[in-house]
Parts: C-alpha cells; structure tokens; sequence
C-alpha cells in the first residue's frame, strides 16, 4: 500500500508539471486554433536559459534566474506571434502554412542552441535540496516545490481566463472571433497575449524540470508530444481538460514506469488515448468553437 502511495505522489507531482506544458499548448489553440511546434524547443530554450544563469554564466540563484527569464520568454511570444504568426493569418491554407512554419521555426532553435551551447546535456542544481518523510513516503523538496509553483501557475492563468476582463475577452476571441472583432475586441493584442503566456509556461516548465532531467537542445520533442498527447485528450482549446488530463496521464505513467518499465510510458498514453477518443471523440471536455 506504501509503495502504491508513493507511486502516486509521484505521478501527482510529474503530471502538475505537464498540465503546464499542456496548458500552454492548449492556450494557443483555443484562442487562435494555431497548433505551435515549436512549444518543445521552446520549453528547451527556457532550461537552457536558466542553465547559462545559473550554472554557466553569472552563477545568479535560480529563483533570481527564474525571475529575469520571465520577460524574455513573455518577449519572444510576442515577438514570434506578430513577426512570424499573424502574417500568415488570412490567407490560403494558413492552419497547414502556420505548422510548417512552426515547424521551421523548432528546428532554428534547435540548431540555435546547439551552437550556443553545444549537442551536449546540461544540468541545474535545485533551489532547495533535502527529502520530506511522512508515515514512511519519502518526497524531495524540490519536487514538492516545483508540484506547488505549477499548480499555482495554473490556477492564476485559470483565474486571469475567467476573472478578469482581457481574460473574458481571450474567451470570447476563442468561441467567435468575428464576433470579438466587431464588439471591439483587439483581436491582434488577444492572440499576441496568449503566445506570450504559452511560451512563458511552456519555458517556466523547461527551467522547473531542469534540476530533475538533462537539459538537451533536441529534448523538446518528448514534452511537446507529451503535451500535444494532453491536450488532445483533455479536449482540443480546453484548459481545463489539459489540467485533468495531464494528472490522469501522469498518474498512469508513473504506474506504468514502476510495473513495466519506461519504454512502455508513451504507449500506454497513446493506448488511454485511443481508448478515450473512442468513447469521446472530442476529448474529455470537448473544443472551444469558433
């Protein structure tokens, strides 16, 4: 029973790092239904970031490291989605244009890092060390750390989306957008906005799982398949199905690693997956119309 407890924690604690992940990617899609591919090589850009900070560069503390970060990730939303995105925006087959370009664009960072950095790994040493032990379950510090600053982190999104009101006006830009354009919506600044939030998310993921796995310029690829995973299952644009979905996943996963081993890990998430879209075509929580 111990064993079983502490195998959740752990899936608990991994899947509040992915419903970051996810969240973003589902945030992007909701508002402008554009399907970003470069999200991994994105969270990759984030560790590597806070690698040069902290280890490679200055050698600032990592949560002064994690601070002055947040900006240049908001920044380069910004300017991805005004200098790469909303040109492409109106015109003929610009879903299929926007993934090939993001697709590029995933590949360019890649590449950029690995100049800067090299092909190699590199690794971060945590914000806090030491272990938490109770009734027998042993959980770090850190992971019990970076399990409160993900969910905070969706909650403050969840409560910004539905709270406030430029959060109502993403919600609205994401159910009509023709219709948030004619009540005077700025439609350009709504989706300027969630690109900046997706890529902070997804960057703040980055540099929080930097301390636990290697950080490398090609390992966005699992987080993004893992998130693209997430999202679909949770409902394509729903946040609130990434969150749950990620969880359920996570959970599974840990379970999955633990009984059968790692290699199995994806394709027991594809298998609840299928499962679940056989039953719910749309997801756990369906779409955001537009």
């Amino acid at each position: 029973m111990m064993q079983i407890l502490e195998i959740l924690i752990s899936g608990i604690t991994q899947g509040a790092v992915y419903c970051v992940v996810a969240v973003g990617l589902s945030l992007v899609y909701g508002a402008s239904r554009i399907l970003n591919f470069a999200h991994g090589s994105l969270y990759s850009l984030g560790g590597f970031l806070a690698w040069y900070l902290v280890v490679g560069g200055p050698g600032l503390p990592l949560w002064l490291a994690f601070l002055l970060i947040l900006p240049v990730l908001a920044l380069t939303g910004v300017v991805i989605e005004r200098a790469i995105i909303r040109p492409l925006r109106g015109s003929d087959n610009w879903k299929i244009n926007t993934i090939m370009v993001t697709l590029g664009l995933a590949f360019i960072i890649e590449n950029g890092l690995q100049l800067v950095f090299g092909p190699g790994t590199r690794t971060i040493p945590p914000f806090v060390e030491g272990s938490l032990s109770i009734g027998g379950i042993t959980i770090t510090w850190y992971k019990l750390s970076i399990f409160v600053i993900s969910l905070a982190l969706v909650g403050t999104l969840e409560l910004f989306l539905s709270s406030t009101r430029y959060g109502q006006a993403v919600r609205a830009v994401s159910q009509d957008m023709q219709g948030a354009n004619q009540v005077g919506i700025n439609v350009n600044q709504v989706f300027s906005t969630t690109f900046a939030l997706s890529v902070v998310l997804t960057g703040v993921a980055g540099i929080l799982l930097a301390p636990v796995f290697l950080v490398s310029p090609l390992g966005g690829w699992a987080p993004f398949l893992k998130a693209f995973v997430i999202v679909v299952l949770g409902g394509l644009g729903s946040t609130k199905g990434a969150f749950v979905a990620a969880f359920i996943l996570a959970v599974l996963e840990a379970f999955v690693i633990f009984y059968i081993g790692p290699s199995w890990a994806m394709p027991a998430w594809l298998l609840m997956l299928i499962i679940v879209l056989m039953v719910r075509p749309k997801g756990l929580f369906g779409v955001w119309e537009n």
